[in-house]
């Protein structure tokens, strides 16, 4: 008698998945009519669907950032279809559409694709609902650490890293991106005082000294882990900013 192969059933059947919380971090075109979406879900960390005729369906309205979504797909390949969306646009103030649009490319270059971060969903789901223009800067470099430190980028900032003392407030200290805070002498370049990281593990923004310490140290960590790497929102930002 023949025998006869058959492919494993789980091949034959598509993944289908209902009712998860989401947000866009990024679309663009496909084809005429079609979208691809680039989103960061709860459970299945970031996803990229496609919405078949997108462009002109009746919930394009939510194909926007800062919704607050329910999405449905299918599809066993990395490129999913999408099948079904729901949401709510959150009331974000436009004026701060360009620095949140930073932190959806900070999270679309940093989170890998299919690795799910409740974390990071939690970070950016709070950074949209108490984001204002009033302490925006501080906003975004507490998100700028807090994500850092869930992905594993972040060296731990309470300490001596040569030594693993705990900073002190009557030293100085340096930063390196793969190691962290360095003791050194005052006259050193770039020296921070132990005061002034102490204040930063503190959240002490209104200081205006830990808010120059924080965003050069971040940036520092993010551009060295970009490896070459540009983040466009981020250059447009500081643009406009340069012209006020």
């Amino acid at each position: 008698m023949t025998s006869v192969h058959w492919p494993h059933l789980a091949t034959l059947v598509q993944i289908r998945i209902t009712d998860q919380p989401a947000y866009l971090l990024h679309r663009h075109d496909w084809q005429n009519s079609s979208l691809i979406l680039d989103l960061m879900t709860l459970d299945y960390g970031r996803v990229s669907l496609m919405a078949k005729g997108g462009k002109s369906s009746k919930s394009r309205g939510l194909f926007q950032p800062f919704c607050q979504l329910i999405v449905s797909w299918t599809g066993r390949q990395e490129l999913k279809t999408l099948t079904t969306i729901d949401g709510t646009a959150l009331p974000v103030d436009e004026r701060l559409y360009l620095p949140l649009l930073y932190a959806n490319e900070l999270i679309a270059t940093f989170l890998p694709k299919q690795d799910p971060n409740p974390e990071i969903f939690a970070l950016y789901d709070r950074l949209l609902r108490q984001i204002n223009n009033e302490n925006i800067e501080a906003q975004l470099r507490e998100f700028e650490r807090s994500a850092m430190q869930v992905l594993g980028y972040l060296p731990d900032m309470g300490i001596d890293a040569e030594h693993g003392r705990p900073i002190r407030v009557d030293a100085y200290y340096s930063f390196q991106a793969t190691r962290g805070f360095l003791e050194c002498d005052r006259g050193a370049a770039n020296v921070v005082s132990g005061t002034t990281i102490n204040a930063w593990n503190q959240m002490q923004y209104q200081d205006i000294q830990v808010l120059q310490v924080a965003k050069t140290v971040m940036r520092c960590i993010i551009d060295f882990n970009l490896q070459g790497k540009v983040l466009k929102s981020r250059d447009i930002y500081q643009q406009i900013k340069k012209r006020k």
